[in-house]
């Protein structure tokens, strides 16, 4: 004959394994808990990102409506030095960084006076390199920036050539390839 289950056996076993889905749920529940902890402290937290360019390096941060005179003041250096210093060489890398460093209806402005002038001509007749030496950067901090950046090119066997312009200079989002977060929207030569 065969044995009859009693009914305090199945109960038990039935107990037994709610018990054991009660603390698996429990258990997954915490782990689950920890893990939004760590995410939400792993995403939240500040974090800093340093782009080595040229020798210097930026902190990038999250888009702010602050930038420091000493930035801007750096920006303006980068961008006289790619537009103004240059050889027949490396002279189409220094004014596409240069434009770059512009609004897309200045950069397509200036590339366009460049193209039409004798600046090209110029350059692939000159042996050696032409600089650009600061001489003065004003800044006037406001929404936006202007500047005033005045030096001297000097052009291979010639006399020096003063140069003055001014710029006016927004703030944009940081990015890897822009990471003062400024762009240029108007230049003007004196």
């Amino acid at each position: 004959m065969a044995e009859r289950v009693k009914y305090y056996e199945i109960y038990g076993e039935i107990v037994r394994s709610n018990q054991f889905l009660k603390q698996l749920v429990i258990g997954l529940v915490a782990v689950n808990v920890i893990l939004a902890i760590i995410c939400y402290i792993g995403f939240t937290r500040p974090a800093q990102t340093f782009v080595i360019k040229n020798g210097y390096a930026y902190a990038t941060e999250n888009y702010d409506a602050t930038r420091s005179i000493h930035e801007v003041r750096a920006f303006c250096t980068e961008f006289a030095e790619n537009l103004l210093s240059f050889n027949r060489d490396n002279f189409n890398d220094h004014i596409k960084t240069a434009l770059k460093m512009c609004s897309e209806e200045l950069e397509y402005i200036m590339y366009s006076t460049i193209r039409e002038s004798e600046i090209p001509k110029v350059v692939q007749n000159t042996t050696g390199t032409i600089e650009f030496n600061i001489d003065e950067i004003n800044i006037r901090a406001g929404d936006p920036f202007k500047a005033r950046v005045t030096g001297m090119q000097i052009f291979p066997n010639q006399p020096p050539v003063k140069v003055t312009f001014d710029l006016d200079i927004n703030i944009v989002s940081r990015t890897e390839e822009n990471p003062f977060g400024l762009r240029i929207t108007n230049f003007k030569q004196s």
